[in-house]
């Protein structure tokens, strides 16, 4: 299920990347990537025995920090030196979207499983959830009129 997500990712994004949109479509299909990230993360997150359960939580969160700030760096530099073609754009940000997603739910349910002493998969979907509809929400605030 999670490859036939991402085949439809991939699909919708490299047809979308070829035409020209409008900024309402746009933030539309950009919201509708996300929620197409979100369910394979999602489908990712319900496997049992997960790497994170095997280490400390301390752990955890350091490799999060540490991943968050190697992906903010990287983030920066792609930024800075893209080209404007705009089906190179597309699929970066697909990817970019997906692991700064995973790497902030880990990262929390890190931090979160070292408060509570229970292991960090068991906030995965918690947190996955939580910030998906937060940030959900924050991608369709420009479709908000007058704003």
């Amino acid at each position: 299920m999670e490859k036939l997500i991402w085949l439809l990712m991939l699909v919708v994004a490299l047809v979308a990347s070829f035409v020209s949109l409008e900024p309402l479509v746009l933030s539309l299909l950009v919201f509708a990537l996300f929620v197409f990230i979100s369910v394979a993360l999602f489908q990712r997150f319900q496997r049992e025995d997960h790497w994170l359960d095997r280490v400390s939580p301390l752990v955890g969160v350091g490799i999060g920090i540490g991943a968050l700030i190697a992906y903010a760096a990287l983030f920066v530099a792609w930024f800075n030196s893209s080209i404007d073609l705009q089906v190179w754009q597309v699929i970066p940000q697909l990817i970019f979207m997906y692991i700064g997603i995973y790497l902030f739910v880990v990262t929390v349910s890190s931090f979160l499983a070292g408060a509570t002493r229970v292991r960090p998969s068991r906030f995965f979907r918690p947190v996955l959830i939580f910030s998906v509809v937060f940030y959900g929400s924050m991608l369709l605030l420009p479709l908000q009129p007058g704003l």
